[in-house]
């Protein structure tokens, strides 16, 4: 499945005060994270109604270890969406296992993003 089908979007994580904030941006130069529809529950809905989202955070980009979600941290590897790697950070895995709801675990790569 293609990440771009999965309504991506760009974030940046900002704290305003005690207020987290996440922020839409426009390039993946600005980011520090990406959201994006679970493809588990996306493909088990036939679509976005019902679907939640997935959070990757970079911490190589600024974002504090203890934000959440956590505690997975990646870095964001390409030029945009279309070719978006979240590759390992040190000392953390590449996949993307999320630790409740459905449970869904996998890999974005190339702007593919597969089960594990």
């Amino acid at each position: 499945m293609r990440l771009v089908d999965l309504d991506p979007k760009l974030l940046r994580y900002e704290l305003n005060g005690e207020v987290v904030t996440h922020r839409l941006v426009g390039s993946l130069a600005e980011a520090q994270g990406v959201r994006f529809l679970c493809p588990k529950c996306f493909a088990a809905n036939g679509g976005k109604v019902g679907t939640h989202a997935v959070v990757c955070w970079s911490s190589s980009r600024g974002v504090p270890e203890d934000a959440r979600p956590g505690p997975g941290r990646w870095t964001l590897e390409g030029t945009s969406l279309a070719d978006l790697t979240l590759g390992s950070e040190p000392g953390k895995s590449r996949s993307v296992a999320l630790q409740g709801g459905c449970m869904w675990h996998g890999y974005v790569t190339q702007g593919e993003v597969t089960n594990a």
